[in-house]
């Protein structure tokens, strides 16, 4: 395990701690988690090695019982914080392992709808930077085969987000996919206002205009705006799940991977139930296995900044992530990059 600083092409820094998971038998199986500050950082090490510790003797590739195993607390309490992060690390880890000893990709083990999946850039695109810059980045992640793109502008004036999304359409034209993330600030007034004022713009959908606590002002705009929305990055529990969508809340669900890769396919299927088509929040590189495996996968979200942590960058062909065919997840860290950028 290594708590490590890297640094996706100067342009997105992230802190994250990796895992390597061995079997008695050999096998290994990977995981990183991100959202590490330098004060939770040992913390989270510490709980993940306590978490390792009481599955000493399980079998990982029951991948079932290990989700129960590291979800449950004491006195079979849910955990909450930085505990449910650390499971969520061993969770994936359990599933590179179940794949290998398969001999079989994760997306194929869980379930294996497709090998391919539609994929955004999102990472560059805040609102700030001169318009020039912003023009290049736009230029870049195009030729490198990307047709949509993520604009968070939910911390600007809602005046310099309107501007700045009519100008990332201006630069890309009428056939990339824009979505814009809200990051939870509008409320329900200027929601509405930021989806009708950028109506012409036909973005792909609307993220977190709202608190996300506020299922009923995210129903609302949902139901208000003629614009598709999305909700669920901050959710996790499957209880909140299950309030989002009974309430038909929004478009799009997206799942972050606290839950684990296991937690991630559970609400995946409760949200097919619900008619709802699934993304994914952070880890892309595990989290494209889980999207690729269900039916009701819309897009994989690339935010890049774990991309340096391993040897094999995620395929990108026309808009597309390509799934690898290899057993497990796929992925091998760069021991190189971990030993350089090991954090003290």
């Amino acid at each position: 395990m290594a708590a490590v600083d890297v640094d996706f092409e100067g342009v997105m820094k992230g802190r994250h701690v990796t895992l390597q998971l061995q079997t008695d038998e050999g096998v290994t199986g990977i995981a990183y988690v991100s959202r590490i500050n330098p004060r939770n950082t040992r913390p989270m090490v510490l709980l993940i090695e306590a978490m390792v510790d009481n599955l000493a003797g399980s079998d990982p590739t029951r991948t079932e019982v290990m989700h129960k195993a590291l979800y449950t607390g004491q006195l079979g309490a849910a955990l909450s914080g930085l505990e449910l992060r650390a499971a969520s690390a061993i969770d994936v880890a359990c599933w590179d392992i179940a794949g290998k000893a398969a001999g079989l990709p994760v997306w194929k083990l869980a379930g294996g709808f497709r090998n391919r999946m539609p994929v955004s850039a999102n990472w560059g695109l805040m609102p700030g930077p001169p318009r020039d810059k912003v023009a290049k980045h736009l230029e870049d992640v195009i030729g490198r085969g990307f047709r949509t793109v993520k604009a968070p502008c939910g911390l600007a004036p809602l005046e310099t987000a309107i501007e700045h999304v009519r100008f990332i359409r201006e630069c890309v034209g009428p056939d990339i996919k824009i979505i814009v993330d809200g990051n939870f600030q509008w409320g329900l007034r200027n929601a509405v206002r930021f989806a009708r004022e950028t109506e012409e713009l036909g973005l792909f959908w609307i993220e977190d205009p709202v608190a996300s606590h506020d299922y009923e002002a995210m129903r609302q705009v949902t139901d208000t705006i003629d614009q598709r929305t999305c909700a669920g990055e901050v959710f996790q529990y499957a209880h909140e799940f299950a309030r989002l969508l009974e309430g038909r809340c929004s478009d799009y669900v997206m799942i972050d991977q606290d839950l684990g890769l296991t937690g991630f396919l559970k609400v995946a299927h409760m949200a097919e139930a619900h008619g709802r088509q699934v993304v994914n929040h952070l880890a892309s590189e595990a989290l494209s296995h889980g999207l690729a495996a269900v039916p009701n996968g819309l897009i994989v979200g690339l935010v890049p900044w774990g991309q340096p942590l391993f040897k094999q960058p995620m395929r990108i062909e026309d808009g597309e992530v390509v799934l690898p065919e290899a057993a497990g997840l796929g992925l091998e860290f760069d021991e190189d990059v971990l030993a350089k950028c090991a954090v003290a």
